[in-house]
């Protein structure tokens, strides 16, 4: 039996994680300073570690997960290249991130107040919120270093 609706809910969120790790990736691409390179090569695994746990979820319910992310993040990806060419990289990457964590964790919130998602993927995501709140504020911590 399948769970369309919470289905339906999770691919919203998988789409915005899978959005998340082309952006980390990027932004490691673009950073200057190793330490940044790392921290969002590491936030990368991360939120393919979370995408997974989320496909795995949507093949729980039956349904069938969404595998490619936004048309929306090529574009984000695509000025994030430009905005990297017209100033610091540390700094572009730091802001492109943090724009896109703003995003992911708002799917969050919206996912886990529809009362549509099942318990299991409620839970699901409420175990990752903290791990997003966190790296919100480490990125706030990285943009003031570089302000």
């Amino acid at each position: 039996m399948t769970d369309n609706k919470s289905a339906d809910i999770l691919n919203n969120v998988l789409e915005t994680l899978i959005d998340s790790t082309h952006g980390y990736e990027k932004a490691a691409e673009i950073a200057e300073r190793p330490t940044y390179k790392n921290f969002f090569s590491r936030r990368a695994a991360s939120r393919r570690a979370m995408a997974a746990a989320v496909r795995n979820e949507i093949t729980q319910l039956g349904g069938t997960s969404d595998t490619d992310g936004t048309i929306l993040a090529s574009a984000h990806r695509v000025f994030m290249g430009l905005s990297a060419a017209m100033q610091d990289n540390d700094e572009a990457a730091i802001n492109a991130v943090e724009t896109g964590e703003e995003h992911l964790r708002k799917k969050f919130e919206d996912a886990l107040g529809n009362d549509d998602l099942t318990g299991s993927a409620k839970t699901l995501l409420r175990n990752y919120q903290g791990e997003l709140r966190a790296d919100g504020r480490l990125i706030d911590h990285l943009e003031d270093a570089t302000g």
